[in-house]
């Protein structure tokens, strides 16, 4: 018992400060998310805050990429449960029966590709409205002309 009473002893005067103890519980998960000794013992404690504020955005972003994986996961084999009772059955199903096919590629891929498409529609789109516009100003322009042809002619005659 006595000597237990000395280690509670010790612990209390190896910390200078009443928060010596956090402090030094807190060093470890500090240097595990990046930052150097230097920067904890020496640092500004906004540097601390900082750190602590990135390494928590860092860790809600990889929950957000995975939960993103886990849903496209998910969509995945959702796409082979919808074949699998029609293949299952194999022998009910008519020949003229249009299985549901897995994806060619993934679902990000195709909804870029989709993306890529849209636009290439709709710059193909701006085009010809551009192009339109253009020929009607230009048949404007002509239909101008030929009535000031013709007003000068009828009053020439």
């Amino acid at each position: 018992m006595g000597n237990r009473l000395t280690e509670e002893q010790e612990k209390r005067q190896a910390s200078d400060t009443p928060y010596g103890d956090t402090f030094d519980e807190l060093f470890p998960q500090y240097l595990m998310i990046g930052m150097t000794p230097e920067q904890y013992w020496d640092g500004e404690s906004s540097l601390k805050r900082a750190y602590m504020k990135a390494y928590r955005m860092r860790v809600e972003e990889q929950q957000r990429m995975q939960d993103t994986q886990n849903w496209y996961m998910g969509q995945y084999i959702m796409c082979v449960l919808q074949a699998v009772p029609l293949l299952v059955g194999g022998l009910n199903v008519k020949p003229t029966t249009r299985l549901p096919e897995y994806p060619e590629k993934p679902f990000l891929l195709k909804q870029e590709a989709d993306r890529k498409e849209q636009n290439r529609k709709k710059k193909e789109e701006d085009q010809t409205r551009m192009a339109m516009a253009l020929f009607q100003a230009g048949i404007q322009k002509m239909n101008a002309r030929i009535l000031a042809r013709q007003k000068t002619s009828d009053s020439g005659q």
